[in-house]
């Protein structure tokens, strides 16, 4: 995915959220003759407003992760270039004829701009800025000060490479733990669905059923009770998305692909299975 400009993603989050609201709008107009569909179209309107925002930000974390994975096998290369007597600006545009996927094209808008008249350091610190890494951060605050001070470059590089693989392996080794948490959190919130099928279809169903007979009178309606738990499993679903997103990729913001799904189980169970 090539990299998305804050005034197109603004638009995005601009016309998602209107998209939403209008929705949002329709159900609460419907709520005045169904009820129980005014609820599934809200949260409809929810999923509308968060699968754009949670499509986009999945893409960007593969492309930002695409360049990640990258960048010590760039600078393995800088510092061969470098080895051979190249000059580091020689050893850069070298390296970035060789195809390392989405940073190859990163690289050479680096040196695009170097050409332009940019200086090395504005234009590595406007990839920073774009790709918006830690790892890339650090990769290109390193870059440009060797540059600017000069010493054993091949040597720094090198190191800087094995410092930047090593940080990758321990991010993927924290992931693939992770991953087993974020499986116990959609296990947990199955289970939750699993418990309300039973009680409203085998409980509560049944019991209100009984209510004005003598044995006793209900306190609520059959509708009342399914919908305080309809809104409960939504809320489960925001709250369990969003840890599972901190725990799987580090930010609240990766959670809303998990809340887009939970949500869509959640309206599947109460519109199919749920009396």
């Amino acid at each position: 995915m090539p990299y998305v400009k804050k005034r197109e993603r603004y638009t995005l989050y601009i016309v998602s959220c209107a998209a939403g609201i209008l929705i949002g709008l329709v159900g609460y107009l419907v709520s005045a003759v169904n009820l129980r569909l005014a609820d599934y179209i809200i949260v409809m309107a929810i999923m509308i407003t968060l699968f754009p925002i949670a499509t986009l930000e999945y893409f960007e974390f593969r492309w930002k992760k695409a360049i990640e994975v990258r960048m010590p096998d760039i600078l393995y290369d800088i510092a061969e270039g470098q080895l051979t007597g190249m000059s580091f600006i020689r050893a850069l545009q070298t390296t970035a004829t060789r195809d390392y996927g989405v940073a190859s094209r990163e690289l050479r808008r680096v040196l695009a701009q170097v050409r332009l008249g940019m200086s090395l350091e504005e234009a590595f610190q406007a990839f920073a800025k774009r790709v918006d890494s830690d790892i890339v951060k650090k990769v290109s605050v390193v870059i440009y000060e060797t540059n600017r001070f000069g010493g054993d470059v091949s040597r720094i590089i090198r190191s800087l490479a094995d410092y930047i693989k090593s940080i990758i392996l321990l991010n993927e080794e924290r992931r693939t733990t992770m991953r087993m948490y974020i499986g116990v959190t959609y296990i947990a919130f199955g289970v939750l669905l699993f418990t309300i099928m039973i009680l409203l279809n085998q409980f509560f169903m049944p019991i209100i059923q009984l209510s004005g007979t003598i044995i006793f009178t209900a306190q609520a309606s059959y509708e009342e009770y399914r919908r305080v738990f309809f809104y409960m499993t939504i809320i489960q679903a925001i709250t369990s998305g969003l840890v599972a997103g901190k725990m799987g990729e580090g930010t609240m913001s990766a959670g809303l692909k998990h809340i887009v799904i939970m949500l869509f189980l959640t309206l599947l169970m109460f519109t199919i299975v749920i009396i």
